[in-house]
C-alpha cells in the first residue's frame, strides 16, 4: 500500500486528482491539500510515503519547489513527485534541484500516474527520455567535481570519482574498464561500493544526487575548503570511516549481490565478499581480543565500566545492540606478580 499526500493548485484539482487515484486497491489517500501550510501541516501528520506536489501553489509560480525543499527536510523519507504543465527545462530542473524523486506532465494519464508513484515508491527515479535528457545535459555542464556528504566531507576516493565521470558520459561497463584500463568484474565492484557510500540504487540516482549537490557547491565556493578522506589526518579519517560504518562494506556488499538488493544477483561475486569479510572479521576479532586482556592488566575497575558504557552506547546507536561485557575484560581480574607466567609455565612443564 503506498500512502499518498495529494496538492494541487486548487481544492477541486486536489480532489478530483486523489479520487482517480483511489480507484487503485494499492494507493491510500491520507490527505488533499491546496495550500504549502495546509501541505506541510499534513505531512507532519499524515507521513505519506510520496506527496503530489503541484508546481504552482498559493497562487504563486514555482511555489512547490521551495515546499519540495520543505517537505524534503521535515520528512527525508517521503517522495515527492512534482506535477508539471509541461515539461520545460526550467521546470524539469527546478524540481530535481529542490530534491524531488519525480516529475510528472499533468497531460499524461492517470494510469501513467499510478506506474509513476509505484517507480518512485520503490526508491527509482521517474522522468521521461527529454526530462532526462535536461538532467544530463545541465550536469555535463556544471558538474559538481566532489561529492560530498552533509558536513562537507568528500565521499569518494579519486577512482571512484573517475567511474563517476564515466557514468555520466553514458558509459557502459566495458567502456568504462577500457578507458581507465581495468577488468569489467572492477567495475562493477567499483559502482557497487559507489552507490553504498551515496545511498542510491541506480546510475540516474546517482546522476542527479551529483545534480542536487550543485547549488549547495557553489554557495559553499567561499567557505572552508572541503576535505576529501584521503587527505584528512589519520585519527580524524579513521573516526569518520567508523562512525559511518564504512568497515562493514564487504559485508554489506556481499548481501547486497547475494539478495539481488539494488542490483541484480551475483553469487560468485558475493561468495568473494563474504570470504573477503570473514578474513577481516576473525582478524579483527583476534587481534581486538589479544589487545583487551593485555590492557587489563593497565586500566583501574572504574575507567574499564566506563569504556564498556561508552562501547554499549556507541554499538547501541549504530545498531549492534550491547557488546558481550565477558567476552571484553574481565572485571574479577588481580594484579600479575612478576613472574607468574614463568612459575605458571614451569608447573604446566612439570
Amino acid at each position: 500500500m503506498i500512502r499518498v499526500l495529494v496538492t494541487d493548485s486548487t481544492r477541486m484539482g486536489s480532489q478530483l486528482l486523489a479520487d482517480a487515484l483511489q480507484r487503485d486497491a494499492g494507493i491510500e489517500i491520507v490527505g488533499v491539500c491546496a495550500s504549502a501550510e495546509e501541505t506541510l501541516t499534513a505531512l507532519a501528520h499524515t507521513r505519506p510515503n510520496v506527496s503530489i506536489l503541484s508546481l504552482n501553489l498559493d497562487e504563486q509560480p514555482l511555489k512547490g519547489l521551495d515546499v519540495c525543499r520543505q517537505a524534503r527536510a521535515l520528512l527525508p523519507e517521503c517522495r515527492s513527485v512534482l506535477l508539471l504543465e509541461s515539461s520545460k527545462k526550467e521546470s524539469v530542473l527546478g524540481a530535481f534541484s529542490a530534491g524531488a524523486r519525480g516529475v510528472f506532465c499533468r497531460a499524461e494519464s492517470i494510469d501513467t500516474l499510478r506506474k509513476c508513484l509505484e517507480v518512485v515508491h520503490s526508491g527509482q527515479v521517474w522522468a521521461n527520455s527529454l526530462e532526462m535528457h535536461y538532467v544530463l545535459e545541465a550536469f555535463a555542464e556544471a558538474a559538481p567535481t566532489r561529492l560530498t556528504d552533509s558536513r562537507g566531507t568528500v565521499l569518494l576516493s579519486k577512482r571512484q570519482q573517475d567511474i563517476v565521470r564515466c557514468i555520466t558520459e553514458g558509459l557502459t561497463n566495458r567502456e568504462i574498464a577500457a578507458r581507465l584500463k581495468l577488468s569489467e568484474h572492477t567495475v562493477k565492484n567499483y559502482i557497487f561500493r559507489i552507490f553504498d557510500r551515496l545511498g542510491v540504487s541506480t546510475r540516474v540516482e546517482m546522476v542527479l544526487y551529483a545534480f542536487s549537490q550543485r547549488d549547495s557547491q557553489k554557495s559553499d565556493e567561499k567557505g572552508p575548503a572541503m576535505v576529501s578522506l584521503d587527505e584528512m589526518p589519520e585519527l580524524e579519517r579513521y573516526m569518520r570511516l567508523a562512525d559511518s560504518d564504512a568497515v562493514m562494506a564487504p559485508l554489506r556488499l556481499a548481501e547486497m549481490l547475494r539478495d539481488g538488493r539494488k542490483t541484480e544477483k551475483d553469487a560468485p561475486s558475493a561468495y568473494m565478499w563474504f570470504l573477503i569479510a570473514d578474513r577481516i572479521g576473525r582478524e579483527m576479532s583476534a587481534h581486538a581480543r589479544a589487545a583487551l586482556e593485555e590492557m587489563t592488566e593497565e586500566i583501574d575497575l572504574g575507567a574499564i565500566h566506563d569504556a564498556q558504557r561508552q562501547a554499549s552506547e556507541w554499538l547501541t546507536g549504530h545498531d549492534f545492540g550491547h557488546p558481550e561485557s565477558p567476552a571484553v575484560v574481565n572485571p574479577r581480574r588481580r594484579p600479575r606478580r612478576s613472574g607468574e607466567n614463568k612459575l605458571s609455565s614451569a608447573r604446566s612443564s612439570s
